[in-house]
């Protein structure tokens, strides 16, 4: 085994850094989905902060329609998307207060359904409880962001809510509906198997003009052909039994989305996919 040492001048030695690999993950060992900030995916839209040079969120290199993540910073042009593996779905009822009395983040969380019952429609178009604070059905996609070589980058979340949440619908639709041949015959395969492209569309109506999700099937992965697919797996599949075992929810950055509520809007998403691939899993 080579040594893992090189000489400096002074005759010290100090590390080779190609050979960390035989310490990866050391110091990390106790960090669990409890003690990340997981970031949320947002669509910048003409009024996002990260537009606004006087904002201390301003990007110089976003535009209407990207994509970004707050936390890393990263941009992704909304034209050519992203490539995502979908690793948990969870339906949200977030309660929020008004800006200006909100903490920045949802007041609540709540999972069950009823919630709405206790709702009743304010004149701004928002479902409203007694409180006084309004209930946002959410739709939470987990997701691990892949390069275009299909390597994985980081993972993620996508809140899709109001205009966009039909869009979450007809992705759990598309998700729901995949099969592959297996050893007994086809089968609906984990989410975590699957890679969608994510774009962003315009979309308008009377009040004004924003971005939103345009997904489209793009293959599914196979750890039984492919070595590298198999190791994305054990990835994709970590992160979706770390979301669902941990109340995650508590570690992601919310934030108010600057969105139009357009409840009467038809929204279509690009469902096309290509040709389902017999995968063994």
């Amino acid at each position: 085994m080579t040594k893992a040492v090189s000489k400096t001048k002074q005759g010290g030695e100090v590390m080779v850094a190609s050979d960390f690999e035989q310490y990866a993950g050391q110091g990390t060992e106790n960090i669990t989905a409890r003690d990340v900030k997981l970031p949320i995916l947002k669509l910048l839209s003409s009024n996002s902060p990260v537009l606004n040079p006087q904002d201390a969120k301003y990007n110089e290199k976003g535009k209407v329609g990207d994509i970004y993540n707050e936390v890393t910073g990263s941009i992704h042009r909304g034209q050519t998307g992203m490539l995502v593996v979908p690793c948990l779905y969870v339906n949200t009822f977030n309660e929020w207060a008004d800006r200006g009395d909100s903490p920045g983040r949802p007041i609540d969380i709540h999972t069950n359904p009823k919630i709405l019952s206790q709702t009743s429609r304010g004149d701004d178009g928002r479902d409203r409880l007694p409180n006084g604070n309004y209930v946002e059905d959410t739709g939470n996609h987990f997701v691990c962001i892949l390069d275009e070589n299909y390597v994985p980058l980081e993972s993620a979340l996508i809140t899709m809510k109001s205009t966009q949440k039909k869009k979450s619908k007809l992705w759990n639709a598309q998700m729901s509906s995949k099969r592959v041949q297996g050893s007994k015959g086809f089968f609906n395969p984990p989410s975590w198997a699957t890679i969608y492209r994510l774009t962003t569309v315009q979309e308008s109506n009377n009040k004004g003009n924003w971005p939103g999700w345009a997904i489209e099937f793009d293959r599914f992965l196979d750890p039984v052909k492919s070595a590298s697919d198999a190791e994305v797996c054990k990835i994709t599949k970590d992160f979706y039994l770390s979301a669902k075992e941990f109340d995650i929810f508590n570690k992601v950055d919310f934030d108010k989305a600057e969105e139009v509520v357009s409840p009467k809007q038809n929204i279509q998403t690009n469902t096309q996919s290509k040709e389902e691939a017999k995968v063994v899993f």
